[in-house]
């Protein structure tokens, strides 16, 4: 063991050294988010409130259980319990983030590129690289607990003590570490990172789908969901410690056997076996599109189904949102029959918009992860054959570019019918197709601008493109949120997200509409521009 180990420690310093600026910025926002939510939550409950009750009213919807989690069930709720059951699913989302890629690069990525090969000649075991990310992970992990742990002790939300804010630090330390371990046996299973990503990723968003109807639906078999497990640790309440104990189980088996595969694999291999491809490529692949396509489809495919199952389930939440006020005694004494489905439609409307966001979300990174595959796929050298032959550095741009922004489209076109049509099938008075065509006439130019802006990053400023997914993760952040913790108004407006946050009760501002139109044009250009100037591999 100590011989397949043999030199860990120095690929750990080389990693911990490479992935320093991007492990803080994560950093650095998730702890934003945990500190600003738990200080909004207890200004919001602080000397019993009038907005308090509200809350919690507006979190034990079906539409917001199903984006956050179900709410304990308690007799009286404090700010603890409150920012509980707001911040374990979406915490765990955005750790999952972090970790899944982080592991994946440490490990698969490292052999793609061929640097592992250049090690493991040297004096480095066969276990090295992953013990090595193993050790990272949990380095992350502890450093990321110790800190949510001094920012939940600083604010001092009502109803938690030490414990509890200890044990609610160490579940999203042992949730990182699941995830994490989740990621290094795909790498090792697989041989490629884009495979791997992709299954991490629908391992991640299966258990969030499973978690989300049975959030709603069946609360007994949330169990079934590795999400489901922190939120079964009632985290201020009961803080049953069980079920921690039964994730960080599984993270151990996960890593024990990432590290067994490992040893006995070859450099390279990975335990599921691609297809043979034909041994003749077929003549339609000669053009750059085509190219694109044949090795992007199952990307594509990925998450167009994921798109379409995801808004199928957002959309049957949608009746349990329109009916929350005809069960409300007082209104049916204030309103009418006609008031009170006015009022419904308008909150589904709502939260219609709400669910927008995320769906822009979703196909914007569908998208920019095929524009982002320019520079990769160039600093892998999969361009070399390429440039050598008659396309030009245009048309491979824009042929990737292109590519980007269609996924992106039809990705956001997939989840955003799923989530209409099923929804239209639920509620008891359906939305006319004003409000789709509303959704869509704002959407779509902000998935646009969004992915026009990665591809401005990619031709110009490549090694910044990473601080993309920090523009687009903050912007959303602060759309979901806006209301919850009274942000002000302006607030969102640093990004799309805020310039479509009242789509679809009101139709998207022109001027906005012109903003994303024309910015997403230049970026374009300028994207395209840039890359022609670039030297290869930069």
């Amino acid at each position: 063991m100590r011989h397949s180990n043999r030199n860990a420690g120095y690929l750990l310093r080389a990693n911990l050294k490479q992935n320093l600026k991007f492990s803080l910025i994560w950093l650095v926002i998730l702890i934003m988010m945990i500190a600003s939510g738990a200080g909004k939550l207890e200004a919001a409950f602080a000397g019993g409130a009038s907005g308090s009750k509200e809350i919690v009213k507006m979190l034990r919807a079906p539409g917001m259980a199903a984006m956050f989690g179900a709410m304990p069930k308690v007799d009286t709720y404090n700010t603890a319990i409150v920012f509980a059951g707001v911040m374990v699913v979406f915490m765990i989302i955005l750790q999952a983030l972090w970790v899944m890629p982080l592991m994946i690069r440490n490990t698969r990525g490292q052999e793609e590129s061929g640097l592992l090969e250049m090690v493991r000649a040297r004096n480095v075991g066969r276990t090295a690289a992953i013990t090595a990310a193993s050790l990272e992970l949990l380095i992350d992990s502890a450093i990321m607990g110790i800190l949510y742990f001094v920012s939940l002790a600083a604010v001092n939300m009502g109803g938690t003590d030490l414990y509890g804010d200890f044990l609610f630090s160490l579940g999203m330390v042992i949730a990182n570490l699941l995830f994490g371990t989740i990621a290094l046996l795909f790498a090792q299973l697989t041989n490629n990172t884009r495979t791997a990503n992709m299954l991490s990723y629908m391992v991640l968003t299966a258990a969030y789908l499973v978690r989300l109807v049975t959030d709603i639906q069946h609360q007994n078999l949330t169990w079934l969901s590795p999400i489901g497990w922190f939120e079964k640790a009632n985290f201020y309440t009961d803080n049953n410690v069980w079920a921690l104990g039964l994730a960080l189980l599984v993270s151990i088996l996960l890593a024990v056997s990432a590290t067994m595969i490992a040893r006995n694999r070859d450099l390279g291999a990975g335990i599921i076996a691609e297809r043979t491809g034909r041994a003749k490529a077929a003549g339609w692949l000669r053009s750059i599109p085509a190219l694109l396509w044949r090795t992007e489809r199952g990307l594509f495919a990925g998450w167009l189904i994921g798109a379409v199952v995801f808004g199928s389930v957002m959309g049957s939440v949608l009746g349990g949102v329109g009916d929350i006020l005809k069960t409300n005694p007082l209104y049916r004494k204030i309103l009418d029959v006609g008031q009170i489905n006015a009022a419904n439609q308008t909150m589904v409307l709502s939260f219609l918009g709400m669910y927008l966001g995320i769906f822009v979300a979703l196909a914007v990174t569908a998208g920019v992860q095929v524009a982002f595959r320019l520079k990769r796929d160039d600093n892998l050298g999969y361009l070399s054959v390429i440039h050598a032959e008659k396309p030009t550095r245009t048309t491979i741009s824009v042929s990737y570019y292109c590519f980007g922004l269609l996924a992106g489209v039809f990705v956001l076109s997939a989840g955003l019918l799923a989530l209409f049509f099923t929804g239209n099938t639920v509620l008891s008075h359906p939305l006319p197709l004003k409000y789709l065509g509303r959704l869509f006439a704002a959407s779509v130019p902000a998935v646009i601008s969004f992915i026009a802006l990665g591809i401005a990053l990619v031709g110009l400023w490549p090694r910044l493109s990473s601080l993309f997914w920090l523009y687009m993760g903050a912007g959303l952040i602060v759309q979901i949120f806006r209301g919850l913790f009274d942000l002000p108004k302006h607030a969102v407006n640093f990004t799309p997200f805020g310039w479509i946050a009242n789509v679809p009760v009101e139709n998207v501002d022109q001027t906005w509409l012109i903003v994303m139109v024309v910015s997403a044009i230049v970026l374009f250009i300028l994207g395209v521009a840039g890359y022609r100037r670039q030297d290869l591999s930069l």
